[in-house]
């Protein structure tokens, strides 16, 4: 594991309160599938600390610059890059998303450092060679095609730009969570890295993250959690609240203490940088 990656990030994302749409029908062991774009409040403490570990991996590779967030979602990782001092351009597929992302960047005062558009990235129209970096979240496992995806951001990269990217880890820990978030896959290690390298980008950093605590957490806190938020009144247990709220600032430091664990390649999920050739 490269030790630069463990540098702190400290700003802080924030949240906007926003209403979300009538809850489905109720079930009593799993909740409702997520419409994407529908709950940009839906940001537990796993998505802080990915988000955060993400951006500190971007940045000791490359401290400024212009960045394409692809796959924004609601904007927290938008948020941090523009608090860093980047300049970014956001896309997402989902209007909702864009719009909630747009009006953020607005009522933080960041706007002036962020673009935000509508695009489906595996065919977004964008600048060949532009990009010094890239980030992509927790996006590729929801797309049918990923491997135009990873094109798309490639052309899109200048010379010896970066890539920092996370996605699910582990096909055998395929469940109903990732059917409910929409998941077409899990990543092995070597799909990921003939993915990566199959479209012209090196890989100088790949680390499966998320063991002991982030697995703990996911099976006794998070699945649980949401599966209760699908109940009739179920959204106001703790469970719920911890799996889908935003006070859990606790657990997302807890989950730093995974880091020297990573490389028993256990975790749930894989950390990838890779830089264009």
């Amino acid at each position: 594991m490269d030790a630069r990656c463990d540098a702190t990030v400290s700003a802080q994302p924030a949240i906007i309160p926003i209403r979300s749409r009538e809850a489905h029908v109720a079930l009593t062991q799993q909740p409702p599938p997520m419409t994407w774009g529908t709950a940009p409040e839906l940001v537990g403490p796993r998505h802080a600390y990915r988000i955060r570990r993400l951006a500190r991996c971007l940045r000791s590779a490359m401290p400024a610059g212009t960045i394409l967030d692809a796959g924004c979602g609601a904007g927290g990782l938008t948020e941090l890059l523009a608090r860093m001092g980047y300049s970014v351009t956001a896309i997402d597929e989902s209007p909702e998303f864009v719009a909630y992302t747009r009006a953020r960047m607005d009522y933080l005062g960041l706007a002036h450092r962020v673009h935000v558009f509508q695009a489906d990235l595996p065919r977004a129209s964008l600048r060949p060679h532009w990009f010094d970096g890239a980030v992509c979240g927790e996006v590729l496992e929801h797309l049918d095609d990923d491997d135009a995806a990873v094109r798309a951001i490639a052309a899109a990269l200048r010379p010896g730009g970066i890539l920092a990217l996370t996605v699910p880890a582990g096909s055998d820990r395929f469940g109903w969570l990732d059917t409910w978030a929409g998941h077409r896959r899990r990543y092995e290690a070597a799909d990921l890295r003939r993915l990566i390298e199959g479209n012209g980008l090196r890989i100088d950093l790949m680390v499966r993250w998320g063991f002991p605590f982030m697995m703990l957490y996911e099976r006794f806190l998070q699945g649980p959690g949401l599966a209760r938020a699908g109940s009739p009144g179920g959204e106001r247990s703790l469970l719920a609240k911890i799996a889908r709220g935003r006070a859990t600032t606790a657990l997302a430091g807890l989950f730093h203490l995974d880091e020297p664990f990573d490389r028993l390649s256990r975790g749930t999920g894989f950390l990838v940088r890779a830089r264009k050739t």
